[in-house]
């Protein structure tokens, strides 16, 4: 049963003591990231399930779920929190498998997933400038902003490898898991996205919408 939704990046500028001091950007996309997952817990799920995404040499112990179990912390989220670790080359069909087991918790869930959108945003990227990066965001966003998970679904992995896209696997675990849900309307709040140091970060939330079916 999926309560509600808040995605949220995770370059490790967000892990403790990376920065070393204080830098605006950072703090500023860490302030909407506690945002995202208070609107999250706002909804009463009663357990959070980390969704992350991992490259074959960090499978066990990935930064996207340091991350997440950071932010968790940083919010004061007391509630018990599971993960769930995506290698970053599945395939978008296991992905969204994989998220229509996730919908089949028995508990009111809240899924905090974990996803950066391109690294080729900028010539000072990690990835240097790439034209392709924009549009291929901007349609995530749209998807994002209209708590459209067919949307999520349709993103072209490939392509997402390409751009150095580290959230696509666990953006279609999303996916699978809100088709599978199948019950309700959501709203979507999109607390911030931008691409300060060239990789672009979308944080979103979706909560029931007034009026609609919970679970």
């Amino acid at each position: 049963m999926i309560a509600a939704v808040a995605n949220c990046p995770h370059p490790p500028l967000l892990l403790d003591g990376v920065t070393g001091r204080p830098v605006a950007e950072v703090e500023q996309l860490r302030a909407a990231c506690l945002t995202a997952i208070e609107a999250m817990v706002s909804a009463a799920p009663t357990e959070i399930l980390i969704i992350g995404g991992a490259t074959p040499t960090e499978l066990d112990k990935p930064v996207s779920v340091l991350v997440g179990r950071l932010l968790l912390a940083r919010a004061e989220c007391p509630l018990p929190v599971d993960q769930l670790v995506v290698p970053a080359e599945t395939p978008t069909e296991r992905c969204l498998w994989i998220g229509r087991e996730a919908a089949s918790r028995k508990a009111r869930t809240g899924l905090l997933v974990m996803g950066d959108g391109s690294a080729r945003r900028s010539v000072r990227a990690p990835g240097y400038l790439d034209g392709r990066a924009a549009p291929f965001d901007a349609a995530v966003e749209r998807a994002f902003a209209g708590a459209d998970p067919a949307g999520l679904a349709a993103l072209d992995a490939d392509l997402a490898a390409e751009l150095l896209v580290a959230g696509r696997a666990a953006w279609q675990v999303l996916a699978g898991a809100m088709i599978a849900r199948a019950a309700g309307a959501f709203a979507a709040t999109v607390h911030y996205a931008a691409d300060p140091f060239g990789v672009w970060y979308p944080v979103v939330s979706w909560v029931p919408s007034i009026g609609s079916v919970s679970d």
